[in-house]
């Protein structure tokens, strides 16, 4: 500890003189030393664990924490490239094209079990889906400043949708920026990316903004049958505005973020190849805060804040001229195709006042209250039946309508330290809804130090995801209608984990994990072919996450990561489809030089089990490399990145049910260049 205090100051001192003799103190560091000092400073404090700042290590949690400088190093275009270099993560894409984020073997086309966060704010505002990535799925890593990533059950702090991990993603502040930031990109597919962002401060005001404008035609992937047996590429060209706003004034704090996306239709709603559809979603938030000492030893914070969602999807179901045989009807033909749409609003508003204490010695209790109302409305449905113009049928054939509910919580955690190497953290959160009842979860955890070097943490926790507005509610559907009589799922997770610094240069991490999800809700097949949505589910999922980093001299890093899941259908005892057993992430972050710096990654997923039924082969092991380019000017003014995905062009696919239908294709080889123009400091 006193080395380590003695490296401290020293650093401390030079970056002192380094203000007033930049050029001769850094060529008088040691090398070795300052890396060393980097390594053992590099201590993150995370506030997504248990809604208060603490050191990483003190979290009581399974957490992965990327900073700007990772995403920016690896090449990444957007969220979804970080989060595959995630252990326990991966990132798939579903027939309307988006991601669906697969976490510990858990997996679902809308992601509607992970909850998103801006700056900890939920934006899960898809209420008739329940996730968040049809807006979200490429936010922009030029306004991240660190995305914070729990694996596990979050419901005891955040209540819905904190099912099997949490991702907050921390934007920039004013200080981050400190002045103005243009970044323009261009690419394969006819991509282009513009991004300007800009920071400043004057005495207790603190303002920054980031708006980036995204275009690309999209990678036609080819498609050998649909499932109408047609051949041909998908349709996933993307148009997306995304503008985030943040300020200070003393204890005063506002947050906005405005997202329209517009996008083709991939394969469509339908898995029918077409090319007249279009999705077009509207997403934003405004939440308003306050944090001030209340008494001597307590912090008040209060949000306020009013979300909104809607899209207006227009589908082409069926291609011009397609026609079947329906048992009852006869021929059915479509001369124009069967073109629909379908618009759909979603309101959600409320506060949440949470206190922190620390008047009590050795505990820090975090106690809160959440109200917030839910709203759908300006459901529509409209249709051509197959020929002519589209005519409004809501009246008569709606396929959903206007509900809303309340949701009332309360919640309560204890971080106790006993002794200097021990914390338990345990607490739980008390949600009621109007709609179909309350919930309570609890979750504790106990981390012991074993030596300064190494730490053992369990961790027991509980979570639930309500029902969304489609499943309880969806109406005049062949597929599958809603339930209002359907109940929350249920997960219960189990960890045992270990950490160690080997060394000084290297870390190590291992997670023993294993989750009991019940009551999961999927459609329950009628005599008259229709579905309806009910708690017909139960899986279980054991596994393993192992990982590594290793700092080598001059700042270059290796990192690896590995994750052996086995999700299994409790009632039949089958492996879960279209989810790996193994996976494994290897990264090499070479810095050459403060001026260059080189990344090569490398993903691997063992082969998919198909569903039951799906006669099909497994889809096969798949593994792809992405490499990376970075160069800055010694004033860091300038910057250029170049990135190549998918180096060796491999046939990557995703799972599609059923057994008529090819897997749906990603992209082959492609490519990405960024220049980045900043202001000097002054």
């Amino acid at each position: 500890m006193m080395e380590l205090r003695q490296k401290t100051a020293l650093l401390l001192l030079m970056g002192t003189m380094q203000g007033f003799f930049a050029a001769p103190v850094q060529a008088a560091i040691p090398p070795s030393l300052e890396e060393e000092i980097r390594w053992l400073q590099e201590e993150h404090y995370v506030t997504t664990a248990t809604k208060t700042r603490e050191r990483l290590r003190k979290s009581g949690s399974t957490m992965t924490v990327l900073t700007a400088d990772d995403l920016r190093n690896m090449g990444a275009r957007d969220l979804m490239d970080a989060l595959k270099r995630v252990p326990g993560f991966g990132v798939n894409r579903f027939n309307m094209g988006f991601a669906s984020v697969e976490v510990r073997g858990v997996k679902t086309d809308f992601s509607e079990k992970i909850l998103f966060l801006v700056n900890g704010h939920p934006i899960n505002n898809n209420l008739v889906n329940g996730g968040a990535l049809v807006s979200y799925d490429n936010f922009p890593v030029d306004d991240i400043k660190v995305v914070e990533i729990l694996r596990g059950p979050g419901s005891a702090l955040y209540g819905a949708n904190a099912f099997v991990a949490v991702v907050n993603i921390v934007t920039d502040q004013a200080e981050d920026v400190a002045g103005t930031e243009l970044s323009v990109s261009a690419g394969s597919n006819e991509t282009n990316r513009f991004n300007l962002q800009h920071g400043s401060q004057m005495g207790e005001v603190a303002v920054a903004f980031n708006a980036n404008v995204y275009h690309s035609d999209g990678w036609r992937g080819e498609v050998d049958s649909d499932v109408i047996g047609q051949s041909g590429t998908t349709d996933y060209w993307q148009q997306r505005y995304d503008f985030g706003f943040n300020a200070e004034v003393g204890d005063f704090g506002l947050q906005a973020r405005y997202v329209k996306r517009q996008v083709g239709a991939y394969l469509g709603a339908n898995n029918v190849l077409n090319d007249d559809s279009r999705q077009e979603y509207v997403d934003y938030f405004i939440e308003g805060s306050h944090s001030s000492r209340l008494f001597e030893d307590g912090q008040l914070s209060t949000t306020i804040y009013f979300d909104h969602f809607e899209f207006d999807n227009l589908w082409e179901i069926f291609p011009e001229g397609y026609s079947y045989v329906d048992p009852l009807l006869g021929p059915v033909t479509f001369p124009d195709g069967l073109i629909t749409r379908s618009p759909i609003n979603h309101d959600k508003s409320g506060f949440e006042v949470q206190y922190t204490w620390y008047g009590l010695e050795q505990h820090k209790l975090v106690s809160g209250f959440a109200f917030e109302h839910q709203t759908q409305y300006g459901v529509e449905h409209w249709s051509n039946n197959g020929s002519g113009p589209l005519v409004d049928i809501s009246e008569n054939a709606n396929w959903n309508g206007s509900h809303s509910r309340n949701i009332r919580a309360l919640y309560l955690q204890d971080i106790w330290d006993p002794t200097q190497s021990l914390r338990v953290i345990m607490g739980g959160r008390y949600d009621d809804y109007s709609d179909f009842g309350a919930t309570f979860n609890p979750r504790v955890s106990v981390s012991w130090e074993l030596k300064p070097s190494y730490q053992l943490i369990a961790t027991y926790g509980s979570a639930f995801r309500a029902p969304t507005f489609g499943e309880l509610y969806n109406i005049n559907n062949n597929a599958i209608v809603g339930n209002p009589e359907v109940e929350p799922e249920e997960i219960e997770t189990t960890e045992l984990g270990m950490r160690a610094d080997i060394g000084k240069r290297s870390r190590l991490g291992a997670t023993l994990f294993y989750n009991n999800i019940v009551d999961i809700i999927a459609p329950r097949p009628q005599p008259n072919g229709a579905s309806y949505s009910d708690n017909i589910g139960e899986l279980t999922v054991q596994g393993i996450e192992l990982e590594i980093n290793t700092r080598l001299e001059g700042g270059s890093t290796i990192s690896a990561n590995y994750t052996y899941q086995d999700p299994r259908n409790e009632r039949t005892d089958a492996r879960a489809p279209d989810v790996p057993l193994h996976r494994a992430n290897l990264m090499f972050n070479y810095r050459y030089s403060r001026q260059w710096n080189a990344f090569a990654g490398l993903h691997y997923e063992s082969t998919l089990a198909r569903e039951v039924g799906d006669n099909r082969s497994e889809v096969p092991e798949q593994t792809g490399v992405d490499l990376a380019l970075n160069w800055r000017s010694l004033d860091n003014v300038i910057q250029v990145t170049g990135s190549l995905y998918n180096l060796t062009d491999e046939d990557l696919v995703d799972p599609a049910p059923g057994a008529l239908l090819s897997d749906y294709p990603q992209p082959g080889r492609t490519f990405m260049l960024e220049l980045t123009l900043r202001e000097p400091l002054r």
